[in-house]
């Protein structure tokens, strides 16, 4: 399966694409999280992109075995 739970094709993704991917989310969301501060990040939201993370990993981990 080489679309995520949001509908988004990653199809064209290699497995080392994969891997950037879900590195730039955890840059992101350390970004994010330093920038919001106190007040911090929507729970919801940080847990959308740690699941993308996961599954992109996952999904380069299943294309390498392939």
């Amino acid at each position: 399966m080489s679309t995520h739970h949001s509908d988004r094709d990653y199809s064209d993704y290699s497995a080392d694409q994969l891997r950037e991917a879900a590195q730039r989310i955890s840059s992101d969301l350390a970004r994010a999280q330093e920038m919001a501060g106190d007040g911090g990040l929507r729970q919801e939201g940080v847990e959308r992109q740690q699941d993308l993370q996961q599954w992109m990993r996952n999904e380069a981990s299943r294309r390498d075995q392939n």
